[in-house]
């Protein structure tokens, strides 16, 4: 199965602009959410449907997670989880704080975020590719703690420009990594000025990655966390947001990790980030069906 299967598809390339995302923001806010999360649905199983190999790249990942044989109605089911998810993060474009607010169940104790806020430097939120993984950091924003969001850069600029945009509504900045170091120093000065910095870690594309034991075989994640809690000293909090049966959106953080500055370089920031790693996996577990990836991941043992 070659590489970037997904993301060379037309509709990929056409659909990841800021016109049809504008376009489809105005749109879920004219029909509203619950419609709009039907034809979300919908639209996924119809991609499903007409793209039976990248369904067969959805049940090997899946089955990285639980060790079983996933069936394609189920990973049929992924792409539907998604159309819902993307439908409400376009919706979410057009409401109130207040109203993106009343989706959120947090399940961690915000009193946990605020000991985080209260020293001078600041804290790594690492989430993955599950449920409206954005929503955690734009109700935290909202909440009035400072944020900042890594990302890569998107397919355009003006994309990129959208995505912020966005982001800025609720009070969460966007740091754009770039191919330069000043990109990542970036993240760096992000921590140390007391921002909480959520990362996207079970997809890397640049860096040191780690390949984490899954109960299904290996799976890569960033390291970039880990590094940034030896250089900085912050701590590493894995989050999870969830999509709830009522349609709420469950927030949830585990134990926070840092970087042991006693051990070795090396051994200190592998073990951060394994811990960090094991402790994603099993939030994923608990819905694998909105575990998001649509291009090949490693497997086998």
């Amino acid at each position: 199965m070659p590489e970037g299967l997904h993301k060379d598809r037309g509709f990929y390339r056409i659909g990841y602009r800021a016109w049809v995302f504008e376009f489809l923001s105005k749109g879920t806010t004219l029909c509203g959410r619950r419609f709009s999360a039907w034809s979300g649905a919908m639209a996924g199983m119809m991609y499903a449907k007409t793209h039976p190999d990248v369904v067969q790249v959805v049940v090997r990942n899946l089955g990285l997670l639980e060790n079983r044989a996933f069936s394609t109605t189920e990973a049929s089911r992924v792409f539907a989880n998604f159309g819902r998810t993307m439908s409400d993060y376009f919706w979410l474009g057009g409401q109130s704080r207040e109203a993106g607010y009343a989706l959120a169940e947090v399940e961690a104790d915000l009193a946990n975020f605020q000991k985080l806020c209260s020293g001078s430097t600041g804290a790594i939120l690492a989430t993955g590719h599950y449920g409206l993984f954005e929503f955690g950091a734009l109700v935290l924003g909202h909440l009035g703690y400072p944020i900042s969001i890594v990302t890569h850069t998107e397919p355009t600029r003006s994309l990129s420009q959208w995505r912020a945009d966005y982001r800025a509504r609720w009070g969460a900045a966007t740091i754009e990594l770039g191919t330069d170091a000043f990109s990542s120093l970036r993240a760096v000065e992000a921590i140390e000025a007391g921002r909480l910095t959520a990362m996207l870690v079970d997809r890397p594309t640049s860096g040191r990655s780690l390949l984490a034991p899954l109960k299904g075989g290996t799976a890569s994640f960033s390291m970039s966390p880990a590094l940034l809690s030896w250089m900085t000293g912050c701590k590493v909090v894995p989050v999870t947001v969830r999509r709830l049966p009522t349609g709420r959106y469950a927030i949830r953080s585990g134990e926070a990790v840092q970087a042991d500055r006693s051990q070795p370089r090396d051994i200190a920031i592998r073990e951060c980030s394994l811990h960090m790693a094991q402790a994603l996996v099993g939030d994923f577990q608990r819905d694998p069906l909105q575990w998001y990836h649509f291009e090949p991941l490693t497997t086998g043992r």
